[in-house]
């Protein structure tokens, strides 16, 4: 019989069965809390905490008087998801183009509206066909994708419209684009952003092309944590730093760009003629004010364009600058002191003849004796040879490259190459060089090289940039005036500025009545892809800076094909003095 009562035995049950309970909570705690804390640790990092990727904004663009060339602006793609909606297809397809018909029917009136402003450009009506739009959505809702995208880059009015309607599995998906509030008045300096192999945004062109990396956003991954209804911990500090692309403004002025614009495109429209442009520089500073090109394109809508309206021809476009040349082979003629403007040309009495080439007169009318200023005024073609021969072959070649023909101008826009120059000419070739054939130059080229005339002899380098900008550091970094060379003395460039005063037309201006313009015409044949220069068409161009004694500006109007005239004294010449009469008061 044992001696244990039972009370003792249920009394010591009781207490192993607590040891043995916190025994096992003890070594569960110990699983959880030493062997598997690691694991769970971030498990419970996982639920309260996010990482999302944000992203800057790009870079804007400024004229020189702070207006908004280049900015962004928040548009909304348009998606559906099949599997959300509860109408039938056909009844949100006519919703839609209810929403958009009514949409662009309000935009329209509001432009005509505007139209009534004899002071305002009215805009291009908005393009919108009801019937068309309808056909786009029936062929989206036919594919056989769940999520479909309906319609891109939606304004923000048109969004609103859209959400008020309510309609189960629309949803409007927020991304940034290109504003140009200018629109294509600038094209050609702005260029414009489209997308490169990755789908990732790429500036094409102009500034947008050649300062991508400047004026690019950035992505950053942020991780952060959150409370159990998604709100973000208020004792954290995120870094939205350095995110935004920098601002660029350019020397461009916004008046003097308009006034440009707005002659080039009414000249190219009274003489017929192909395609145009006009660039405007300051000679003392090299600081480009204005450049403008036709035909033009809408950075904003590019896609709509031909990849050839993007180039910019002041810049692309290689032509035989003609009789415009002719300043440069006088320039060194008295720079080298080979000739002064009464050098009697002894050799002008008739064409002048090499082998079997025979160079004439523009109007085959013949000079004996004629000086050089009179020649100038003249565009005697014979005169010139004489100036070349007497010059000699090394110092003119020598003063090709002082004046930076064929030399690219390292200016801050896509397409700035150098052009093709001989270092040696045949003595028929080096006739023809002396009033502008057979060598090949760009508009930008001849500007720089005029504004070294009009700067007394010293060449600057033309620029467009005129400062960089971070908006988030504050850093600043000024674009300054650079002086390339020497090209000419002084005395040369006062006494040749007084010959192109007395070349330059006598139009009946008001900056003619009130400032000595000094200018000259060309008229350039067409060189031909086989051989020789076409039989029709010509460049025409006029090239020249003002007032001739303190210039403000050298400015260079060129046209292609011009169909009234032939002539630049009938159809470039017009359009110059028009933008220098505008430019000469607001200076």
């Amino acid at each position: 019989m044992s001696n244990k009562h039972p009370a003792n035995l249920r009394i010591n049950l009781f207490f192993y069965t607590i040891i043995s309970c916190m025994c096992l909570i003890l070594m569960r705690l110990f699983y959880w809390q030493v062997i598997k804390s690691q694991a769970l640790s971030s498990e419970v990092i996982k639920q309260i905490a996010t990482q999302d990727i944000i992203q800057g904004r790009r870079g804007r663009v400024f004229t020189a008087d702070n207006y908004l060339l280049v900015g962004n602006q928040t548009v909304y793609d348009l998606y559906l998801n099949k599997k959300e909606i509860t109408l039938d297809q056909l009844e949100i397809i006519n919703q839609l183009v209810e929403i958009f018909k009514l949409y662009y029917q309000e935009q329209e009136g509001a432009q005509d509206d505007l139209s009534q402003d004899e002071t305002q450009t009215p805009a291009p009506k908005p393009d919108f066909s009801a019937e068309s739009f309808k056909q786009s959505l029936s062929d989206s809702f036919s594919r056989s994708s769940t999520w479909l995208r309906l319609e891109r880059s939606l304004p923000t009015e048109l969004k609103l419209k859209i959400e008020d309607a309510k309609i189960k599995g629309l949803h409007l998906i927020e991304e940034t684009v290109r504003y140009y509030p200018e629109g294509s008045m600038a094209a050609h300096v702005t260029g414009f952003v489209g997308k490169d192999e990755n789908e990732n945004d790429q500036g094409y062109f102009g500034i947008e092309g050649a300062l991508d990396k400047e004026l690019k956003e950035h992505t950053k991954s942020i991780k952060y944590k959150k409370d159990a209804h998604g709100i973000q911990l208020a004792d954290q500090k995120l870094d939205f730093s350095n995110l935004d692309g920098r601002d660029i403004t350019l020397t461009i002025r916004r008046d003097i760009q308009f006034i440009a614009h707005e002659a080039l495109i009414e000249g190219i429209n009274a003489t017929g003629s192909k395609s145009g442009s006009v660039v405007v520089m300051d000679p003392a500073t090299g600081a480009i004010l204005a450049l403008v090109a036709w035909p033009n394109y809408d950075p904003a809508n590019y896609h709509l364009y031909t990849t050839e309206s993007y180039r910019n021809p002041t810049l692309a476009d290689l032509f035989e600058p003609g009789s415009i040349f002719k300043i440069f082979t006088l320039a060194t003629g008295l720079d080298t002191k080979s000739i002064t403007p009464e050098t009697i040309c002894t050799q002008c009495a008739g064409p002048r003849t090499f082998g079997s080439f025979s160079i004439k007169t523009w109007n085959e009318q013949y000079n004996p004796n004629i000086n050089m200023t009179e020649a100038l005024k003249k565009s005697d073609n014979t005169a010139l040879v004489f100036a070349v021969e007497t010059i000699g072959h090394d110092r003119f070649v020598e003063y090709l490259h002082r004046f930076g023909i064929g030399e690219e101008l390292k200016i801050d826009l896509q397409e700035d190459r150098s052009s093709p120059l001989k270092d040696s000419f045949r003595p028929v070739e080096l006739a023809n060089a002396s009033f502008g054939q057979g060598f090949y130059t760009n508009v930008l080229q001849m500007l720089r090289a005029t504004g070294a005339i009009a700067n007394q002899g010293i060449m600057m380098k033309p620029y467009i940039i005129e400062k960089v900008s971070d908006s988030q550091t504050g850093d600043v970094i000024e674009y300054q005036p650079e002086i390339l060379r020497k090209v000419i003395e002084k005395e040369t460039a006062n006494t040749l500025t007084q010959m192109m005063v007395y070349a330059a037309p006598n139009r009946d201006n008001w900056i003619n009545q009130h400032y000595l313009v000094a200018g000259k015409t060309g008229t350039a044949q067409i060189a031909s892809a086989q051989g020789g220069y076409r039989e029709k068409g010509t460049i025409a161009s006029y090239l020249g800076f003002a007032p001739a004694d303190k210039p403000k500006f050298v400015m260079m109007v060129k046209l292609n094909e011009p169909q009234n005239s032939p002539w630049a004294e009938v159809t470039a010449v017009p359009i110059w003095y028009e933008i220098a009469d505008k430019i000469m008061l607001i200076l």
